[in-house]
């Protein structure tokens, strides 16, 4: 099996999937979401250290456009837009 992380020896892997592969369902699913709201926070705390000056929003932007993609980026700011036009 190919190691899924490169600073993790393949003896704490092995101690890690079986930890893992005891869960129950339930407490695989969260800890799944635990890592991934971290991780999401984490990447806005970064995008907030290069821009210190955005808003929540831009931040917001910011982590769709680096994890998700222009496409994605795009339509959601522009429905923002739209959103935020109505609103007036």
């Amino acid at each position: 099996m190919n190691p899924y992380t490169t600073d993790t020896t393949p003896e704490a892997e092995e101690v890690q999937l079986q930890l893992i592969r005891q869960m129950s369902p339930d407490q695989r699913v969260a800890m799944s979401l635990r890592m991934t709201n971290r991780l999401i926070l984490e990447c806005k705390n970064a995008i907030r250290r290069e821009h210190p000056n955005w808003n929540e929003q831009e931040v917001g932007l910011a982590v769709i456009r680096v994890n998700y993609g222009d496409e994605l980026y795009l339509a959601v700011k522009a429905y923002l837009s739209e959103r935020s036009h109505e609103q007036r």
